[in-house]
């Protein structure tokens, strides 16, 4: 009876390891697994004498559309964290014009590839090039051209040069880590309140913005040296034309007498918020920004230039900004500009922006400035230091007709229905957040909270004048051996 019962055992796993074979090793051309595959190429390659390079292949896909695949392999040791691939696509007609089409990949880690495939959908052109020009920094990169047929390939490897290397082995901007002390700060329309100074003199923030009043940030710099401070005037003819130069000059003219009364105040704002919807719109602000910088060197004063609304610039309009970044650069100056999110403030983390492919670490929002700072600052070694001087929530940011709200009080209450205190917590929570991230970026001097000093309750619904104290005990926990209150 052992016998039979053994083979009945060697039967029943020689049924079970049939059924266990993946139906692919048992299709044939009869089954709908079979899948049809065309070998287009095979070729050899020569050897490389390059330790370390760029290998570019681009492949013409013939047909309407006629698509055009790029692929992008990094061999070196190094992380391709600013690259950059414009492809201009012109025909032998000089009367075609040429199709641009820009490509921020991602960051591209040693051993990786990236692929990035253009659509014609009219065809290819006549006669028709395409000239790459790939950029991992400022005047260092390579332009290929391409003038094989659709339906062809061609692979190059790009050789990194000494330059391309040591750029390369600079460090990243955003640390792995929070570190150092807390860079949270207040935005202040009037100092109403003897519980505002009371708050500096306690919590010795990294950064006080105030709207008008000097005499307070004076006080602020007494009481604690190492805030920075920054001073802006109400918004008044802030349209963009006529000469920017001498626009800017009457601008500093208007407000000089006030600038050089005023020594408790670190850097200058000029206009808050310009409108910007184009690149000539653009230009025509970086001109302005760069002879108010002048301008205000001449009187020994620094600037803090851009101040930007949130969401904004689009990528494009940024690039045409750098110029103005480059002159604040030279004059110590610093680059402003104002982060919000709804209905929290972590909202849009990881969302794209136009032309720029999407980042975990970054927002199109909320840490938008990480995309200015990898993509173009560190590209053009113009990373200066930063200022987030309006930051918070705002139910402005929504689609219009989503929510009226305004601040972080509205949707306190009428989205998350919370009660006073767990709505206090509820925020200084998302401020702690953030505070951590900008914490990890070392070129971030500090982010202004909005708003501190209503008086008239037309930002009462940002208003955080009667939580400073809670404030207080978070910029405590951050580090608190260094914010022992002064004496």
């Amino acid at each position: 009876m052992k016998v039979p019962l053994r083979s009945a055992c060697i039967s029943l796993v020689l049924v079970t390891v049939l059924f266990l074979v993946p139906l692919s090793v048992r299709a044939d051309e009869d089954t709908a697994a079979v899948i049809e595959s065309e070998v287009l190429l095979t070729a050899d390659l020569p050897a490389s004498t390059s330790p370390y390079g760029l290998t570019v292949q681009a492949t013409s896909v013939p047909g309407v559309p006629y698509r055009y695949l790029l692929t992008i392999a990094n061999l070196s040791e190094w992380s391709f964290d600013s690259l950059y691939i414009l492809d201009r696509y012109f025909s032998d007609d000089p009367d075609q014009e040429e199709i641009v089409h820009e490509w921020f990949p991602q960051p591209l880690a040693p051993e990786q590839s990236v692929s990035f495939l253009i659509s014609f959908l009219d065809g290819p052109f006549s006669g028709g090039c395409h000239q790459m020009e790939i950029s991992l920094a400022d005047g260092l990169g390579t332009i290929l051209m391409d003038c094989s047929g659709p339906g062809t390939t061609t692979i190059w490897n790009v050789p990194l040069t000494e330059d391309m290397m040591t750029y390369l082995r600079k460090p990243v901007l955003t640390r792995t880590e929070p570190t150092g002390r807390s860079k949270l700060g207040i935005h202040l329309t009037r100092n109403s309140s003897p519980t505002i100074m009371e708050w500096v003199r306690e919590a010795r923030p990294a950064v006080v913005v105030s709207l008008g009043d000097m005499a307070f940030l004076a006080d602020v710099k007494t009481i604690s040296p190492g805030t920075v401070t920054i001073a802006r005037f109400v918004e008044g003819d802030q349209s963009l034309e006529g000469d920017p130069a001498e626009r800017a000059r009457q601008f500093v003219a208007e407000y000089a007498s006030t600038y050089l009364e005023s020594p408790g105040v670190d850097y200058w704002l000029g206009w808050n918020e310009p409108t910007i919807d184009s690149v000539a719109a653009m230009e025509w602000y970086a001109a302005f920004e760069i002879e108010r910088t002048i301008a205000m060197a001449e009187l020994g004063l620094k600037v803090a230039v851009g101040n930007f609304s949130v969401g904004t610039p689009e990528p494009a309009e940024f690039e045409a900004f750098l110029p103005a970044l480059a002159v604040a650069m030279v004059h110590e100056g610093i680059l402003a500009l104002h982060e919000y999110s709804a209905p929290t403030m972590h909202t849009g983390l990881g969302a794209a922006i136009p032309g720029l492919e999407a980042s975990d670490e970054s927002g199109a929002l909320t840490l938008r400035y990480r995309y200015w700072c990898d993509y173009y600052l560190r590209a053009h070694d113009l990373v200066l230091p930063l200022v987030i001087t309006e930051a918070g929530i705002d139910g402005g940011v929504l689609p219009s007709g989503e929510y009226d709200g305004g601040g972080w009080r509205d949707f306190s209450e009428d989205i998350f229905s919370l009660p006073p205190q767990e709505a206090t917590e509820h925020y200084v929570a998302q401020l702690s957040w953030y505070d951590d991230e900008l914490r990890r970026d070392p070129q971030v001097l500090g982010f202004a909270i909005f708003n501190v000093g209503d008086s008239d309750g037309m930002w009462d619904s940002f208003d955080v004048t009667d939580i400073l104290p809670r404030l207080a005990e978070l910029i405590h926990s951050k580090e608190p051996e260094l914010h022992e209150p002064q004496k």
